[in-house]
């Protein structure tokens, strides 16, 4: 009878807290929170680099290391996503995320925040890549729009992130703080998880038939690289995240070190930034309900090449303000557009286009690091002419419909 009431009791507490929070909403907030960590991060880098004597190549090192040997761990993950154990990986993603964070928040040493940001890559992939991965294969066809509102969610995060960590900072705390708080909402997360009902994908782990053997899913692998379509948006993928997270990542040295913003400064700058980077993405919602997705990302790549130009020649710090704030608003659909036509590639294998991404993330980090060395050699103005590849990339590259796509 004691064991029936605990049960009964279990059971209850399980649907109170999946009633809570719906699985589509969950997910929202788990993009949520990645975007948070991600704005924190980045608006703290030139503390942290104060704080532990970073210098520019080690910036790249943290910029671009962990996305580079993510590439070797995950592509399983993301392919085990694609079987019954998905729900276990977003957990087991989640708990390293919490030490991921609480490594940072109490460290001392360049080694060890290394270390850190190298666990946090591919525990987020596990955690809100599979999130989003499974959002995807609950809403078939809509896959650009579903991918706008998944924006939009990252969107509010990272407004809100920097605007946090300049508070703390005008109250005379330091950046620890902040990696502490994510590292208990994660953990709040964690356990909003557990309960949560995430669809099965036995289905898919049976058509391999072998199960989660190594040889089935490195197949599977090696089949979606040959897909040349899917390879298209994958690449493209990372060259727009040169002008998106890329540019993300450096503005804050660059506000700091280039035109001489204080630490609150450069945060609550990075914060106007956000809110230029969310009023585009709810405003990108209804336009991609009218407006042809890879029309809109070639059209607005275009336009951001230019001002991206504009910027980096721009003498005034006031000019270079206006163009940074500008650009944050023309960068429409570009993540939205090109991840949603990867996933529409390969319907229903979710997981092995993020495992596929996975390996395309090397070309992403290696460039991260680059601009790092390079910045470490000519300075980092000149360093920052490298991210025009992105705009170039799309301009170039995107197809402007199914048929030119198979032409090409």
């Amino acid at each position: 009878m004691v064991k029936e009431s605990a049960r009964d009791k279990s059971v209850l507490l399980s649907k109170l807290l999946r009633g809570l929070l719906p699985l589509t909403y969950l997910f929202l907030v788990n993009e949520f929170f990645d975007e948070l960590n991600y704005g924190i991060g980045n608006a703290a880098l030139p503390s942290i680099r104060t704080d532990l004597g970073i210098s520019y190549v080690q910036v790249g090192l943290l910029l671009g290391l962990p996305g580079v040997i993510n590439t070797f761990i995950e592509p399983l993950l993301m392919l085990l996503g694609d079987t019954r154990y998905r729900k276990h990986i977003i957990l087991a993603g989640g708990g390293a995320i919490v030490i991921s964070l609480v490594a940072i928040a109490s460290t001392h040493s360049f080694l060890v925040l290394l270390l850190g940001m190298v666990i946090g890559f591919p525990a987020s992939g596990a955690f809100v890549s599979l999130s989003q991965a499974t959002l995807m294969d609950l809403n078939p066809g809509r896959e650009p729009q579903m991918m706008a509102r998944w924006t939009v969610a990252g969107s509010v995060a990272n407004l809100i992130g920097p605007l946090i960590l300049a508070g703390g900072f005008a109250l005379g705390f330091g950046w620890r703080w902040a990696f502490l708080g994510l590292a208990a909402l994660c953990t709040l997360l964690l356990c909003l998880t557990w309960f949560s009902r995430i669809p099965s994908h036995e289905k898919v782990e049976t058509s391999h038939q072998a199960g989660i053997a190594g040889k089935a899913l490195l197949a599977g692998l090696w089949g979606a690289i040959r897909n040349a379509h899917l390879m298209r948006w994958l690449v493209l993928l990372q060259f727009s995240d040169l002008l998106l997270d890329v540019l993300t990542g450096y503005l804050p040295i660059y506000f700091t070190d280039v035109t001489g913003m204080s630490l609150a400064q450069a945060s609550l700058m990075m914060s106007v930034l956000m809110l230029a980077g969310l009023i585009s993405n709810i405003v990108l919602i209804p336009i991609l309900e009218r407006f042809p997705g890879r029309n809109l990302v070639r059209i607005s790549a275009g336009v951001t090449g230019i001002l991206y130009v504009a910027w980096l020649l721009a003498p005034w710090l006031w000019v270079k303000l206006i163009l940074i704030v500008l650009i944050k608003l023309v960068t429409l659909g570009w993540y939205e557009v090109l991840q949603g036509e990867a996933f529409a590639t390969v319907p229903g294998w979710s997981g092995t286009v993020m495992a596929t991404g996975s390996v395309t993330g090397a070309l992403g980090g290696g460039i991260s690091f680059f601009i790092g060395w390079v910045a470490s050699q000519a300075g980092l103005p000149a360093a920052m002419w490298i991210l025009l590849l992105g705009p170039i990339s799309l301009v170039l590259f995107v197809p402007r419909s199914k048929a030119e796509m198979r032409a090409r």
